[in-house]
């Protein structure tokens, strides 16, 4: 699989933040997170795809990642260990024979209970409308019994020693996160989409690998539906700052910190709404194959897929709406020109459309009711209009 970068420009802001912010918020780490990818480290020789780049992530990082090269030194005995082999083969067969990757393994750590627990918070079930509900019912098991052997790899091996040592670097992780993040974002994401959830959490994880160029960073968006029925939303992030010396954690960076958790945390209101309509999408879906949209979606963030390419409009759009409703409209402009030029070409067409959606609020009470609104511009596009649109950001 190609590296996928986000690259991102430096937005300066004229309002000024405190880190305090709704008790509903805030930033962790979670040892499932962090002990499947050390797994992910230790099962990288024993890969068939993306070998090559895995080993590449080990030599980048383990020079900057603190936690990395700690954890290598540490646990290198264990790279043709069991929990090695096992990691190595459930990557492998999730992308050849499901299509799927390695962000989609979040989910399930949270479902889990944290180790050394060996139950699961709720009833996890893998669902994906790309694949047929046997295929579904497989990949459950699958990781299902995965997850199993990592809690037992968690204990026979110690692991919780390796956070008890490392405890001091977790919390300056925490902190240096926390003190980038605008105060009550969540709340106006709430104002905006017209929902809520019963939690935000970044989880810092020190142990993802990501090499970093240029303030880049990985961030993966998952949620937990309770038994109760409420539902937590996660923001999992890799380190996005090199560091160098002491005092530094790998996440002192604003704006990379509050684009991430921004859209990240955007992905739980909007990828449930669009998905909801596949049948709606079916003209794009033809739209996106036929055009250049396809090929350039994939080298902007590997964005293959037609749903994937709406879903990461929508959310773009959030960005932009929930710096309008915090009133920072300079950030507000510069994300919606930095976004286009990424290609993400429907997002004036969407902006002109949302007016509606703003302007009628008791009408459409929250996102979700206005997003078949929203798939029109998709589906009443052409193939015209978006190579031109293409043609036009290259220049």
């Amino acid at each position: 699989m190609k590296k996928i970068l986000f690259i991102l420009v430096p937005l300066s802001s004229t309002l000024s933040f405190s880190q305090k912010n709704s008790s509903k918020f805030s930033v962790h780490y979670n040892k499932n997170v962090e002990t499947y990818f050390l797994a992910e480290i230790l099962s990288a020789e024993h890969r068939k795809n993306n070998k090559d780049f895995e080993l590449y992530k080990i030599k980048e990082c383990s020079v900057y990642q603190p936690i990395v090269s700690k954890a290598l030194k540490k646990y290198e005995h264990l790279k043709n260990s069991e929990i090695a082999i096992l990691t190595a083969k459930i990557n492998d067969i999730l992308i050849d024979k499901y299509g799927v990757f390695n962000d989609m393994l979040m989910n399930p750590l949270m479902y889990h209970q944290e180790f050394p627990a060996t139950e699961w918070i709720n009833d996890y079930q893998f669902i994906s409308n790309n694949l047929i509900k046997e295929q579904n019912k497989e990949v459950t098991e699958l990781i299902k019994n995965y997850l199993s052997e990592l809690s037992k790899f968690y204990k026979k091996e110690n692991i919780g020693q390796f956070f008890i040592e490392n405890k001091a670097f977790y919390n300056g992780g925490e902190n240096e996160y926390n003190q980038h993040i605008p105060a009550g974002f969540t709340n106006a994401m709430e104002q905006f989409y017209g929902e809520g959830f019963n939690s935000y959490t970044i989880l810092i994880s020190p142990m993802m690998m990501w090499p970093i160029e240029d303030g880049e960073g990985r961030g993966i968006g998952t949620n937990v539906i309770l038994k109760s029925g409420k539902t937590d939303v996660y923001e999992i992030a890799s380190p996005f700052v090199r560091v160098e010396k002491p005092g530094q954690f790998g996440y002192d960076n604003q704006f990379q910190a509050r684009f991430l958790s921004v859209h990240e945390f955007g992905h739980s209101f909007v990828n449930k709404e669009v998905y909801l309509h596949k049948n709606k999408l079916e003209k794009f879906k033809d739209l996106f194959e036929k055009s250049n949209l396809k090929d350039v979606m994939i080298k902007t963030g590997g964005y293959g897929d037609y749903q994937t390419c709406v879903a990461e409009h929508l959310v773009r759009l959030g960005e932009i709406e929930t710096a309008k409703i915090q009133k920072d409209f300079e950030r507000a402009k510069k994300l919606e020109e930095y976004h286009v030029k990424s290609n993400f070409i429907f997002l004036p067409l969407l902006e002109e459309r949302l007016k509606e959606y703003n302007s009628n609020r008791k009408k459409y009470r929250k996102f979700g009711d206005f997003v078949p609104q929203l798939l029109e511009v998709f589906e009443n596009s052409n193939i015209e209009f978006i190579n031109n649109a293409l043609v036009q950001n290259k220049k």
